[in-house]
């Protein structure tokens, strides 16, 4: 969903993503996700987009394979900039403001926003149990229900 910035005003206007297509192939979803986006004008080259993407991710854990659910509820703010066409903001930025959105021509992605939230939701290591022993190299058993067959 593109909304054209130069539309909004000054006042908050709600968005809902429709799950049609956005979502990420490299993460698996079980049920449905809703994402939400509060966008205003904050002055003629930047607009606050302030975000909540709610869904509940399937993933394998890296030791035994054995399916791990993970519920995301992440809530996001960010300045969305007007950037020029060699990717250089307009607008000065400090540490205090919120996480930048560098956004080239005249409409944001909000779709785009929301596939790099799913992306950064996922974790580096993905474990069933902090205690998960995986499986034997050798025979294949899973030590977490089973002793090694390979004595």
């Amino acid at each position: 969903m593109k909304v054209v910035l130069a539309s909004l005003t000054r006042r908050e206007k709600l968005f809902a993503l429709a799950d049609d297509g956005w979502f990420p192939s490299e993460a698996v979803k079980t049920g449905g996700v809703a994402a939400t986006a509060r966008l205003r004008r904050l002055d003629t080259t930047s607009w606050s987009l302030a975000g909540r993407l709610c869904v509940t991710l399937s993933l394998s854990c890296d030791r035994c394979g054995r399916a791990v659910p993970l519920p995301v509820d992440d809530e996001f703010v960010h300045q969305v900039v007007a950037g020029t066409s060699d990717g250089e903001a307009d607008a000065e930025v400090d540490d205090e403001n919120a996480a930048q959105w560098l956004v080239t021509g005249s409409a944001l992605d909000l779709a785009e926003v929301f596939r790099e939230r799913v992306l950064l939701a996922l974790p580096e290591k993905v474990l069933c149990a902090e205690d998960c022993r995986g499986l034997c190299a050798g025979c294949g058993a899973d030590l977490n229900q089973e002793p090694c067959r390979c004595q």
